[in-house]
């Protein structure tokens, strides 16, 4: 009986220490957009996968099989430095107490189709 009960207390708690560890996974900003063959990547060059108020940070937009004449972004705070090789390099500086929420809408077009359209949500942090 004491040997059941043990073994039903160790089941219960494996079971709940899996479920906790599977909800505690942090999320990872999500920086790749594919659509068929077309893919845009946000690389923020400070090496995080998010971006802090008021600090001016150099981003490229990696682009496979897609026009650079035919792409364009749209956000808060960023400045296009040009595109070379399929690599758009932009700077991102967004004002602190600018935006409603702490995340920057980031708009990508290419293309004339709708689905070649995307939006990008990138996290934004108060400078420590």
């Amino acid at each position: 009986m004491k040997k059941n009960i043990l073994i039903k207390s160790i089941i219960i708690f494996l079971t709940l220490t899996i479920y906790s560890c599977e909800n505690s996974k942090t999320e990872k900003t999500e920086l790749v957009y594919e659509n068929g063959n077309q893919k845009v990547e946000i690389q923020i060059l400070n090496g995080n996968d998010y971006l802090e108020y008021d600090k001016l940070t150099e981003t490229n937009f990696m682009l496979t099989n897609i026009e650079p004449n035919t792409f364009s972004v749209y956000g808060a705070g960023i400045r296009v430095l040009g595109t070379k090789n399929g690599t758009m390099k932009t700077e991102i500086k967004v004002p602190s107490n600018y935006l409603e929420t702490d995340t920057l809408n980031v708009k990508v077009r290419f293309g004339i189709k709708p689905e070649e359209n995307h939006e990008f949500n990138i996290p934004m942090k108060t400078a420590e």
